[in-house]
């Protein structure tokens, strides 16, 4: 009934603003016409913000229009309990010869030594490809292989598809999920820990660094979203949605599937999972935001900074960091350097890797 409502009130918006031109034709009287056509819509505006906020069960459609986006609240830990943690990491389905293809391998090297290192955290390199006759997603060894036509025929990848195949296919299996990509480090026991300790529906990333959605190399959580960003992205590509298409950005199509809020040109009124507040930016910590490299739970190590700051500002990162960001600014080589010394940090019980070596004989 509540959904009914909310969609008879988008009409009903939509129809008075869509008569009031026809009300007053300004070709015809004049300026005085033009100020009372702007007053009268801005008074439909008012009465039906007005009557919004008046509502005491405010509806989904309610707080989009009321821009509950812009509050924020820090999510609470819970009591300690077992988590089962799936990494998603986002890989190219060809590397090449160029810079870039490069890094990628350098990547996935550090990524291949420590991503078996926690019982409670599985990690899946998550690779496009051509789709099987007897199946469509398929894991060969840590690689999730998501069989997609479109690729077949475009030769681009679709992250966002892959992403929700993937969830789709590994779910109920896991409590949580992390979405990154293969130029990232993470510490997968700070990882574990804070999964253990924080069972809420939640949705974020240690450092928010977008205006409204959550970039796309450590995005964070829980599975009951998970399952509801699947099945908004099945409900949505049914009826051939635009805004999931590749051509949006796949992280700004996940954070709108997960909290249901769509800036662009449309408005869902849809409901988010019952216990993840529609709209409502939940950060990791409450210096997400203001933070210039160190979070409680993460490092950013973007340029512009040198490989000493880097590794500085890694020695001194809190033991709860889990993510390490990394991208352009170092040389390849440096790089290596950079990963050696958190491989050392983070996994003082795994065998050492001469990486420097290894991106010299790329």
């Amino acid at each position: 009934m509540e959904d009914f409502q909310e969609r008879k009130l988008i009409l009903h918006i939509e129809y008075e603003f869509a008569i009031v031109p026809h009300l007053f034709d300004c070709s015809q009287h004049g300026e005085n016409m033009q100020k009372l056509r702007l007053l009268f819509s801005l008074f439909l505006l008012l009465l039906t913000l007005n009557t919004l906020d008046a509502h005491p069960d405010q509806s989904g459609l309610e707080k989009h229009l009321l821009h509950d986006w812009k509050k924020n609240t820090v999510i609470p830990s819970t009591a300690r309990k077992p988590a089962r943690t799936a990494i998603l990491i986002i890989a190219p389905p060809v590397m090449g010869n160029c810079p870039i293809s490069n890094r990628w391998k350098l990547g996935k090297k550090v990524w291949e030594q420590y991503m078996q290192s926690n019982p409670n955290v599985d990690c899946y390199f998550l690779v496009c490809a051509k789709p099987r006759q007897d199946e469509q997603i398929w894991l060969e060894e840590n690689t999730i292989y998501v069989g997609d036509a479109w690729y077949e025929e475009t030769g681009c990848d679709r992250l966002l598809h892959k992403t929700v195949a993937a969830l789709e296919w590994l779910l109920p299996k896991y409590t949580h999920f992390i979405r990154t990509n293969i130029n990232t480090f993470f510490d997968l026991e700070s990882v574990n820990d804070y999964m253990e300790t924080h069972h809420q529906s939640f949705y974020s990333i240690p450092f928010w660094q977008s205006a409204w959605y959550t970039l796309g190399y450590g995005i964070i959580f829980t599975a009951d979203v998970a399952d509801h960003i699947v099945k908004e992205y099945r409900r949505l590509d049914s009826i051939g949605e635009e805004l999931i298409s590749p051509y949006h950005s796949d992280d700004g199509a996940l954070t709108s599937l997960a909290t249901g809020v769509w800036p662009y040109d449309k408005i869902h009124p849809f409901r988010c999972c019952p216990t993840l507040p529609f709209g409502i930016r939940q950060l990791m910590t409450a210096d997400s935001f203001s933070a210039n490299r160190l979070t409680e739970y993460g490092a950013l190590l973007t340029p512009p900074i040198t490989l000493n700051e880097a590794i500085y500002y890694s020695y001194i990162a809190a033991p709860t960091v889990m993510l390490y960001r990394t991208r352009e600014g170092f040389t390849l080589k440096e790089l290596a350097q950079f990963y050696e010394y958190v491989l050392q940090k983070n996994y003082p019980e795994l065998p050492p890797v001469d990486l420097v070596n290894y991106v010299e004989s790329l």
